[in-house]
């Protein structure tokens, strides 16, 4: 936000009411304001709204959370630059410089190194996988005690699913894991450590500089955003092959960060509404997400002349191998980096087991039923109606 003493006024009039008027708001209907006060929270965004899966979502958080609240509460939508660079979003949000902040925890992976294992991470969770943990696990209270440890003051919701990632672009055909050998690569956070380990060399160039470095030939590969985004960014006329899957990150979590004390200050039926709405976005994203993915990749594939080509097997077997190593030494460096990536692991372990012992049981009831009816219907065993007994014979039945 350009001026950060903009804030007093709106949260004089918003978020710090006074004791009288927290008494009528909560005699008013839900979501809101004492008085038809407008409670406003100013939120940078990460990434552009316009962004297929990665910044449409804050904008369809942003038009629920308005009408849930019937314009009583408001998320005022900052886009990236606008006052707040992406990398400062999480230092202002705690700080109160605004309110709220709509991004990805992978941007704090090098102050919060175990916070990048909410936002996705080397052969982590899909979609599916991170909302069932969220929901029946241990995720919500991890994702919160990850900040809380780390001393910032902000409450956390994850909040959209943003897609799995491409395995990167590629100016060459890779046959076997000798040929990442030297390969320079732009890919960033663990993804490049992992392709580092192997003999890949990372090369740091922005986003908008991909397609030139192509040409240059300063680079032979690059990883960008989903395959959604990167069209957007016009990677399909800098280079010709895509290999999936994105095993550096097979989802992408968005987070919702609101300043703890702007938190607090909220009626329990506004921080309800939030709470719904992002509930609301995961379930929906989860579909949309994957679904935006596909289509570019089978545009890029249709109309661009772009091979998407799997990993070859070796290859993928040794980025696996490259990341445990990774993965255990973070996990010494930092305990709540292990600790959450081993409830997350044995987390997902449960699930499938509980999964397929579900599947086992309908099975197995399937089955009962079909011999049922089987016997019922096989040829030649139909029985007899059983003969009615008038009263007067029952007492010589069981004689």
């Amino acid at each position: 936000m350009g001026n950060p003493a903009a804030i007093g006024p709106r949260l004089t009039t918003g978020l710090r009411v006074s004791a009288i008027a927290t008494a009528l708001l909560a005699a008013a209907p839900a979501g809101q304001a004492a008085g038809g006060d407008t409670v406003t929270l100013v939120t940078p965004v990460v990434y552009g709204t316009h962004l297929p899966g990665l910044g449409r979502p804050a904008r369809t958080l942003a038009r629920d959370i308005k009408k849930r609240s019937g314009g009583a509460l408001v998320l005022d939508l900052k886009e990236p630059g606008d006052g707040t660079k992406p990398h400062e979003i999480l230092d202002k949000v705690s700080d109160g410089r605004v309110d709220a902040g709509f991004a990805t925890a992978g941007f704090w992976a090098a102050k919060v190194p175990a916070a990048t294992l909410f936002a996705g991470y080397p052969f982590g969770p899909d979609a599916k996988a991170y909302l069932a943990w969220f929901d029946r696990g241990h995720g919500r209270a991890l994702y919160q005690e990850v900040y809380d440890q780390a001393g910032l003051k902000v409450h956390v919701i994850p909040c959209a699913f943003g897609g799995a990632e491409a395995g990167g672009w590629f100016a060459k055909e890779i046959g076997a894991k000798k040929d990442l050998e030297g390969l320079r690569m732009r890919i960033f956070g663990l993804g490049a450590r992992v392709m580092s380990r192997i003999g890949a060399v990372p090369v740091l160039v922005p986003g908008s500089g991909i397609p030139t470095a192509f040409d240059k030939g300063e680079i032979d590969a690059a990883e960008l955003y989903t395959p959604a985004v990167d069209r957007t960014q016009g990677l399909q006329d800098a280079a010709k092959i895509i290999y999936m899957p994105g095993w550096h990150q097979p989802e992408t979590v968005l987070e919702l960060l609101i300043n703890k004390d702007r938190w607090k200050a909220l009626s329990q039926d506004q921080q309800g509404m939030i709470e719904a709405a992002c509930r609301d976005l995961l379930q929906s994203s989860l579909g949309t997400s994957a679904g935006l993915q596909a289509e570019a990749l089978a545009s890029f594939s249709a109309k661009d002349s772009v091979r998407v080509l799997p990993w070859p097997a070796d290859v993928l077997a040794a980025l696996r191998a490259s990341w445990a190593e990774i993965a255990r030494e973070e996990g010494v460096r930092d305990y709540l980096f292990k600790q959450v990536l081993e409830d997350i692991e044995a987390f997902q372990v449960k699930d499938a087991n509980k999964g397929a012992s579900a599947a086992a049981s309908r099975n197995l009831r399937g089955s009962r039923t079909r011999r049922r009816r089987r016997r019922r219907t096989r040829p030649g065993r139909a029985k007899s109606p059983r003969p009615r007994l008038r009263p007067d014979s029952y007492c010589c039945v069981f004689r």
